[in-house]
C-alpha cells in the first residue's frame, strides 16, 4: 500500500475502470495532469467476458506512465447500503463490529459479501454507513490486480462523478443529490463535495420509460426518500442531462412533490479542456475519467473495498498459521503412535488380566455387570441439562440487565432475550458470557435501540456444553 500511495502522489497518469456485471462491459479511461488540471488521454470500452486483466493490459499499452495507478469502480446497481450506530470502541474492534451488524441486517451471508464503510464520529460513538457487494463482484475486480501494486482503490462508480461535479460542472451546494440518465436506468447519487455518501440505480429500459413513465417516477421517488434520509426534501436535487425529455418530466414531477429541483449544467470550457463531451460520452465513460482523476489526487475515498480485502488477507494469514499448527499436531500424533506400538504388548497382557478379574463372581454378581450399571447412570446424568449451572453463568454475566426470556431445547442453541442500557453494556454481557465454562459461540443478533426509552433490546444465542450439540 505504501508503494501505491507514493505512486498516486507522483504519477502523471492514472486509469479509471467502471465494471458493470449487468451490462457485461468495462469502461476505461486514462487521465493525466496538464496545466494544473486534468485531461483525458485515452478511453475505450471492453467486454467483461474478455477478462479484467486483459482489458487493463490493453489499457496500459496506451499509457506513458509505467507506474500508473488504477482505480476500479463497482456498478452502484450491485451495491446495498445500510446505516448503523456504533458504540465508542477501539479502532481495532470496529471492522469485526461492523461485519457482525451487517451480517444481521443484510440478506447475504458474511462469507459471500465484501464490505466498505464510511464513519463519522458522534456523541454516542460513530454513525456508520456500510456498502456491501457480493463477493464474486469484488473478486472479479481484484484478482491479480491487487498483487502488482497498481490498484490503489476500489469504490462505487459514483465516486467518479463526484470528482467531476466539483471540477467540470457549474457550482452547486456542498451537499446535494444528483439524478442522471444512464443506459440501463436512472442513477441517484447523494454527494458531499467530492465524496459520494450514497448511490443507487433505478433500473428502467427505454421501453419502460416510454410505456410506463409514471411507474418509473414512482420508483425514483421511493429511492430518493431512502437516499435523502433525515434531511427529507430539504436537500437540493439536480437533474442531468437537462435536454433529456424524461428527465425534464421527472424534474416537474418531483418539484410538484415538494423537492427543490434544478438542472445540473456542464462547464463547456472545462469539459473541452479535459477532452470530454458530456453530450457524446456515455455516462459510465465520464465516471471512468472521474475515477482516473481520483487516482491522481490525495483524496481518501469513502467506501474503499480495498480495506475489506486487507481484512480477508489477515484472515488468510490466520488460516495459514492454523494449518502450520495442524501439521505440528500431525507430527506429534505420529510420534504418539510409535510410542503406543512399543507399549502395545504390555498393554495387551494387562487387558487380558483385567478380563479375568471382571469375570470373577461374588454373591452371584459379576464385577463387569456392576461397572455397566455405573456407566449407564453416568450417561443419563451427562444427557441432562444442569439448569442451576446455566442460570448461574447467565446471572454472573448480566451485570444488572433485565432478562426477558430464556429458551432451550436439546440439540439447539440456547436463546436469550434481554434489554440493556446501551450497546457497551450489551457487548460486555456477550464477552463475560463467552468466558464462562461450558459456554461457546455466543452470537449477538439484531440489537436495536428504542429511541423513546434509549434501551437496547437484543438476542444472544450460544451453545452450552454437550446439551445443545
Amino acid at each position: 500500500m505504501k508503494q501505491t500511495e507514493q505512486n498516486r502522489q507522483t504519477a502523471q497518469q492514472a486509469a479509471g475502470l467502471v465494471i458493470s456485471t449487468g451490462v457485461g462491459k468495462i469502461w476505461a479511461a486514462i487521465g493525466q495532469r496538464r496545466n494544473g488540471g486534468f485531461e483525458r488521454a485515452h478511453h475505450a470500452v471492453f467486454e467483461l467476458t474478455d477478462g479484467l486483466d486483459n482489458a487493463l493490459k490493453r489499457l496500459l499499452d496506451k499509457a506513458d506512465d509505467v507506474h500508473m495507478p488504477v482505480v476500479i469502480g463497482l456498478d452502484s446497481a450491485q451495491l446495498r447500503y445500510v446505516d448503523m450506530s456504533l458504540p465508542p470502541v477501539e479502532a481495532a474492534q470496529l471492522p469485526q463490529l461492523i461485519r457482525t451488524q451487517a451480517e444481521a441486517r443484510l440478506p447475504l451471508d458474511g462469507d459471500r459479501m465484501q464490505l466498505a464503510w464510511r464513519l463519522v464520529s458522534s456523541a454516542q460513538g460513530y454513525e456508520c454507513t456500510v456498502a456491501a457487494a457480493r463477493l464474486d463482484s469484488t473478486e472479479a475486480a481484484l484478482g491479480r490486480l491487487s498483487l502488482n501494486g497498481r490498484l490503489c482503490a476500489m469504490v462505487p462508480d459514483a465516486a467518479g462523478f463526484a470528482q467531476l461535479r466539483t471540477r467540470l460542472f457549474a457550482p452547486t451546494p456542498q451537499t446535494c443529490i444528483v439524478l442522471r440518465r444512464r443506459s440501463d436506468g436512472i442513477a441517484l447519487m447523494r454527494l458531499n463535495e467530492a465524496t459520494t455518501l450514497r448511490s443507487a440505480v433505478v433500473h428502467a429500459e427505454t421501453a419502460d420509460i416510454a410505456e410506463r413513465p409514471a411507474l418509473v417516477m414512482q420508483d425514483i421517488q421511493m429511492e430518493l426518500e431512502t437516499i435523502a434520509q433525515k434531511q427529507d426534501r430539504q436537500i437540493p436535487l439536480y437533474i442531468w442531462p437537462e435536454n433529456d425529455p424524461f428527465m425534464r418530466r421527472t424534474a416537474e414531477h418531483l418539484s410538484q412533490a415538494g423537492w427543490q429541483v434544478d438542472t445540473l449544467k456542464a462547464d463547456r470550457a472545462a469539459m473541452e479542456q479535459a477532452h470530454l463531451d458530456d453530450e457524446q460520452d456515455d455516462a459510465a465513460m465520464l465516471d471512468a475519467f472521474g475515477l482516473a482523476m481520483l487516482g491522481l489526487t490525495d483524496t481518501t475515498p469513502a467506501f474503499d473495498f480495498m480495506q475489506s480485502r486487507q481484512m480477508a488477507r489477515t484472515a488468510q494469514d490466520t488460516a495459514m498459521q492454523h494449518k502450520k499448527r495442524l501439521r505440528t499436531i500431525a507430527v506429534i500424533a505420529v510420534l504418539a503412535v510409535l510410542c503406543a506400538a512399543v507399549a502395545y504388548w504390555s498393554l495387551l497382557l494387562e487387558v487380558q488380566q483385567l478380563r479375568r478379574e471382571l469375570a470373577v463372581e461374588a454373591d452371584g454378581v459379576k464385577a463387569e455387570t456392576i461397572l455397566q450399571q455405573q456407566a449407564y447412570q453416568e450417561a443419563v446424568a451427562r444427557a441432562r441439562l444442569d439448569m442451576l449451572e446455566l442460570l448461574d453463568a447467565i446471572q454472573d454475566s448480566r451485570d444488572g440487565m433485565l432478562l426477558d426470556s430464556i429458551e432451550f431445547e436439546q440439540g439447539k442453541p440456547v436463546k436469550l432475550v434481554a434489554t440493556a442500557g446501551g450497546y457497551e453494556q450489551v457487548y460486555g454481557f456477550q464477552k463475560r458470557l463467552e468466558d464462562k465454562e461450558g459456554v461457546a459461540q455466543v452470537r449477538l443478533i439484531d440489537p436495536r435501540l428504542d429511541e423513546r426509552t434509549r434501551q437496547v433490546r437484543f438476542t444472544l444465542q450460544f451453545h452450552y456444553k454437550h446439551y445443545t450439540r
